[in-house]
């Protein structure tokens, strides 16, 4: 994949400002950064807390190149992790 990932770390609660900023970073970089052979600039942002109605309302459904997902400060425990990989391939 030949494209910019630009990522955002908040240390709080997700805002629909912090969305708006990255839509504009993302905008930015295909406008000016990116090259015709490239694929779009894709934006992640990463907060403590996701508010999943921010997500729904603040981005076009269906976005591809925008993404908001919360960050875990420690990673689970094998068991924990195993657990949920059998739930998704189940």
């Amino acid at each position: 994949m030949q494209c910019f990932v630009l990522i955002d770390l908040k240390i709080g609660e997700l805002k629909h400002q912090d969305l708006g900023q990255m839509q504009m970073y993302v905008n930015y970089f295909d406008r000016e950064v990116k090259e015709k052979n490239e694929n779009s600039t894709i934006g992640i942002v990463l907060c403590k807390e996701n508010d999943k109605f921010v997500v729904e309302y603040t981005l076009p459904e269906k976005s591809s190149q925008i993404f908001a997902k919360q960050y875990q400060l420690y990673l689970p425990k094998k068991e924990e992790l195993l657990a949920q990989i059998k739930k998704m391939a189940g």
